[in-house]
């Protein structure tokens, strides 16, 4: 098989451009543009959307609430969030707990995350 046939048969196969015929220069798909529509196509759109949570923690919550807190996992609607010492677990349980579950709603949408649960961790 010659090296031209090769990469003909590929290219038919993987239905992508060969490396040698891409270019820098043409015009390319950003990721940030990509990486959606491709996790729409797998089904897992509503994912995408719950995993912002992590990314946006601190600027949903604050700085000073973040350097406390932080989320761990998110199941079934539930926000899981480790908190550094007790007396934080009590401030962010009791007083504080509807605004940031407000906060994070809107940031990532109400049916996404239900609760929030506060743990030592």
């Amino acid at each position: 098989m010659t090296p031209a046939l090769r990469n003909q048969v590929l290219q038919e196969w993987r239905q992508f451009p060969s490396r040698e015929s891409f270019s820098p220069g043409k015009a390319t798909t950003a990721m940030n543009a990509l990486v959606p529509s491709v996790m729409k196509g797998f089904g897992l759109e509503k994912r995408l959307q719950e995993s912002q949570v992590f990314h946006l923690w601190q600027q949903i919550v604050g700085a000073d609430v973040a350097s406390h807190a932080h989320p761990v996992s998110l199941r079934n609607g539930i926000l899981v969030v480790a908190v550094d010492h007790p007396i934080w677990l009590q401030e962010l349980q009791r007083f504080h707990k509807a605004l940031l579950l407000q906060k994070v709603q809107e940031c990532v949408g109400k049916k996404a995350i239900r609760d929030i649960f506060f743990r030592i961790g």
